[in-house]
């Protein structure tokens, strides 16, 4: 038996992980940007594990074909997941890529004052919203839904806090969502935001959709209730 086997595979294990939140931190000096996406369900529609090999496969020769070096990585939301880390990729690709693919939204981050990265939640090219931190404590080792985690290793976890109040960046926002009565001349005005609203709230109902997509469309209608509450 090979003692030194268990303990090789620990290394390499450590050393992805550890790559992965040295980039994430900032503490990468070669590495400016870095965005997340992947290549399966799209149109947030459920694709068999065949499928959504294909379309990764697809992903990977369109990120190297433009000079790329995508890090492969997993996690769970809702469903299972197979995807990308992306280190030093444009916003500008990252749209595009993401539309290309008919992916609901994608993730980008730039670095920032004092080393540390923004990361910005992207649907279509609209900015939802913004973070300064990726967390990987004990807590997040815990999580059994909505997290990601190198290839390689066994359970290291790490994901950024988005739509989650305590991590709020944006000043003078509240978690009160209870709206009061509406005249017509209110509704007339916010017809379009409250139009939103209804329609992201009945995507997050649809069950053909993947529970990825449901969740980001609840928490993106709690936001546009917020904008709603904040203009009347």
């Amino acid at each position: 038996m090979n003692i030194f086997k268990p303990w090789r595979k620990f290394l390499i294990q450590e050393a992805g992980f550890n790559r992965i939140i040295n980039i994430l931190k900032g503490g990468v000096a070669s590495v400016n940007s870095v965005g997340f996406l992947t290549g399966e369900n799209p149109m947030a529609q459920k694709m068999s594990s065949r499928e959504n090999r294909e379309l990764n496969k697809e992903l990977m020769s369109w990120l190297r074909e433009r000079g790329y070096g995508p890090i492969r990585i997993r996690g769970k939301f809702g469903n299972k997941e197979r995807s990308m880390m992306i280190p030093n990729i444009s916003r500008q690709d990252m749209v595009e890529v993401g539309q290309y693919f008919n992916q609901e939204s994608v993730i980008w981050g730039k670095r920032a004052e004092e080393d540390r990265f923004i990361f910005e939640y992207i649907e279509g090219d609209e900015t939802i919203q913004k973070r300064d931190v990726v967390l990987f404590d004990e807590d997040v080792q815990s999580r059994e839904d909505f997290y990601s985690q190198e290839r390689q290793s066994a359970g290291r976890k790490f994901y950024i806090p988005f739509f989650d109040d305590e991590y709020e960046m944006e000043e003078g926002q509240t978690s009160e969502y209870d709206l009061p009565p509406l005249s017509e001349k209110q509704l007339n005005k916010h017809k379009d935001l409250i139009q939103e609203i209804n329609r992201r709230i009945n995507l997050s109902l649809d069950a053909l959709r993947t529970e990825k997509s449901r969740w980001q469309q609840r928490q993106i209608a709690r936001l546009r209730l917020r904008e709603l509450k904040k203009k009347l």
